[in-house]
């Protein structure tokens, strides 16, 4: 598969996922539907749904199969969103371009949004009875660790911890690998658990996503640091938080991007061309970074 022809299928799965979340979210006028539907159709990436659509399609699973699990993915990853943006946490005022969910609709309705999309994800996932049960179940359990107090919940926990701190580069790496890495990991793992991956398969793919998500939050750090327009308006910098370029500078986190993005590719090297999609999704990952110049 060359670059162009990952690109278009990349691009036909976010499309894909966005439709899926439309149909599973129709409209409706009471304001709590309105106000999942602001969050979650917002725009966004939808990096982690494609990984697990990618990794399921790179040993063949049936898409069918494998998009409740990419859907439920990143209602969890929205719910977390608009928690994180909330005044008791990171306060932020923007999310995508647009007011965050809280000023759009209130605090109050923002946080039953995050309860309805946490909830609604895992009745996605125990709804797609065209999986085997054993596989299904274990793609939840693998969700509902790398969302909960292990995973994403802890390293916010972490990350509120180390606010106005003076962190080390093991602690950013805790936060960062529970915070943001946990759940791209279990993007990819799910989409290997409902492929029915070998045990020798889904620990690369393991690899492959631990690398890609320490990858993704430096870039993140780093395009923020930079005040690149393009990011979400958030308020690390006013927060003091622990993130990448205050501990170690601009020029040197971009470095540590790079060997990320280089130990994701390694840990694919094994695969041909139908791993081209996750090749360039790592390519563009850390790409971003690159094009912050360093100071």
């Amino acid at each position: 598969m060359t670059e162009a022809a990952a690109a278009r299928y990349l691009a036909r799965q976010q499309a894909v996922v966005e439709s899926a979340l439309a149909r599973r979210f129709p409209p409706r006028r009471d304001p709590l539907r309105r106000a999942i539907r602001y969050a979650l159709l917002g725009g966004g990436k939808r990096v982690r749904p494609v990984l697990t659509l990618a990794t399921g399609r790179l040993l063949g699973a049936r898409p069918a199969h494998t998009l409740p699990f990419a859907c439920a993915l990143e209602m969890v990853h929205t719910y977390s969103l608009v928690h994180d943006d909330l005044p008791a946490m990171d306060d932020d005022d923007v999310r995508r371009g647009q007011p965050t969910t809280h000023k759009a609709f209130g605090e109050g309705l923002a946080i039953l949004v995050g309860d309805a999309l946490l909830t609604e994800a895992f009745g996605a996932m125990a709804a797609a009875g065209a999986v085997a049960a054993d596989r299904r179940v274990a793609a939840m359990q693998e969700v509902a660790r790398a969302a909960g107090e292990a995973g994403m919940v802890g390293g916010q926990a972490l990350d509120l911890a180390a606010q106005g701190g003076a962190p080390t580069l093991a602690a950013v790496r805790a936060i960062h690998r529970r915070k943001t890495g946990a759940l791209l990991r279990a993007a990819v793992r799910t989409g290997a658990i409902v492929a029915g991956a070998p045990r020798a398969v889904l620990a690369r793919l393991t690899a492959f996503g631990e690398a890609l998500g320490l990858a993704f939050q430096i870039t993140d750090d780093v395009l923020d640091a930079a005040e690149d327009p393009l990011t979400d308006g958030r308020t690390d910098q006013a927060l003091e938080k622990a993130t990448y370029p205050t501990v170690v500078g601009m020029a040197a986190s971009c470095r540590h991007a790079e060997r990320a993005g280089a130990r994701a590719l390694a840990a694919i090297a094994g695969h041909g061309e139908e791993a081209a999609p996750l090749r360039l999704l790592v390519r563009r990952v850390v790409e971003r970074a690159g094009s912050v110049p360093a100071r």
